[in-house]
């Protein structure tokens, strides 16, 4: 059914409902801000005290003028994904820069 024919109760919607995959990440959204919050609200702030040697270390080297504190767990859960982030992106960068080293230079006879 269209809009052209006469005297016809179908409209086209303005707005296209969501779709699965859009549905499924907002749920995933708001399932991981319930689990931040929820980490926030615990009597026991162990994340950051964990992350606070590691945030501090990165603050004298990059940031030498920052101020570092002890972060609650649902900030320093934040904070520790970019961390491990940048560590795996370092890792796989190393790896692939020793198997090209591996290919490239000659093998030595033993």
């Amino acid at each position: 059914m269209s809009n052209s024919e006469p005297n016809n109760h179908y409209y086209e919607p303005a707005v296209p409902s969501l779709g699965l995959i859009e549905g499924t990440i907002i749920v995933m959204i708001v399932g991981a801000m319930a689990v931040v919050q929820w980490l926030d609200d615990q009597p026991l702030q162990v994340l950051g005290w964990i992350l606070f040697p590691i945030e501090f270390l990165l603050n004298a080297v990059f940031f030498p003028g920052a101020d570092t504190h002890v972060r609650k767990n649902g900030a320093a859960l934040l904070e520790a994904l970019p961390i491990l982030l940048l560590g795996d992106v370092l890792y796989r960068l190393a790896k692939g820069a020793l198997s090209v080293l591996r290919r490239v230079l000659p093998k030595r006879p033993q």
